[in-house]
């Protein structure tokens, strides 16, 4: 259920973005970094029975609020809509979970999907091994503007001509969806999520990345700057602005308040 901030808030042509818990968690580091840097606004947080209850001290810099399991931000002029999530689903909750996003969806009536996830790269298939490791799955898309931006940017299609699959055609060379969604491990909610967004005819877009589990700010700095170069998120930022909870990532110490 999405408890809006207030009666104002509107979502409708909005292009949503959002992450996945999955390895490395550099979605959501990536998540971080957008919203902190454009200083984005929180309209609300999604209630859903299928996450791990959680809070905390305020993690952005600019907001003061306690963070829960899963947190809408905006722009101030409604462009971008942001989700940050901030516990994963519970066990056998992930297709659940997923529904519910598709629900949030629906009812927002945005423009556009992107979903940001992450694959383990250590089970990633030969062909994967060479070139960008930022790679992306279009689902419903007819953008050609988009499409070729993709292109151009080098984020290759994660499933092209991978022979994983065999497409509506015995003579297709490309794979179907499902076969490419089989070759995502540890991605989270990435596999049902874009299998319904194609079955509800909903244009989504999902940035990969794949990446192993560790120190991974490198990771989320690539995949916020892919973002931002296939949507022109923060067309003037030199640079992205860890928020404070950064600090706690790979500290040098053990903060004496877990004790």
């Amino acid at each position: 259920m999405f408890i809006k901030a207030s009666a104002a808030v509107a979502t409708r042509g909005s292009t949503l973005i959002l992450p996945t818990v999955s390895i490395g968690n550099v979605p959501q580091l990536g998540m971080d970094l957008l919203i902190n840097t454009l200083q984005l606004s929180r309209i609300g947080i999604i209630d859903d029975s299928a996450l791990l209850p959680v809070s905390g001290v305020s993690a952005f810099d600019h907001i003061t609020s306690r963070p829960v399991p899963l947190e809408v931000y905006q722009s101030s002029d409604a462009r971008w809509t942001l989700i940050q999530q901030r516990s994963p689903p519970l066990p056998k909750h992930h297709r659940l979970f997923a529904k519910s996003i598709l629900e949030f969806i629906k009812a927002g009536e945005f423009d556009r999907v992107v979903l940001l996830t992450s694959s383990d790269a250590a089970l990633r298939t030969d062909a994967l091994i060479d070139g960008p490791q930022i790679r992306s799955i279009s689902v419903n898309c007819d953008d050609r503007i988009l499409i070729d931006k993709l292109q151009a940017l080098s984020l290759t299609d994660f499933g092209h001509r991978q022979g994983v699959a065999i497409g509506d055609s015995m003579n297709s060379k490309e794979p179907s969806l499902a076969g490419v969604l089989k070759q995502l491990h540890a991605a989270g909610i990435a596999r049902p999520l874009l299998d319904m967004c194609q079955d509800a005819g909903i244009p989504a877009l999902a940035l990969v990345s794949l990446v192993n589990e560790g120190d991974n700010i490198a990771d989320a700095i690539m995949i916020a700057n892919a973002v931002n170069a296939v949507l022109g998120l923060a067309t003037n930022v030199d640079q992205w602005r860890p928020p404070q909870s950064w600090q706690w990532i790979m500290p040098d110490s053990v903060p004496s308040e877990l004790f």
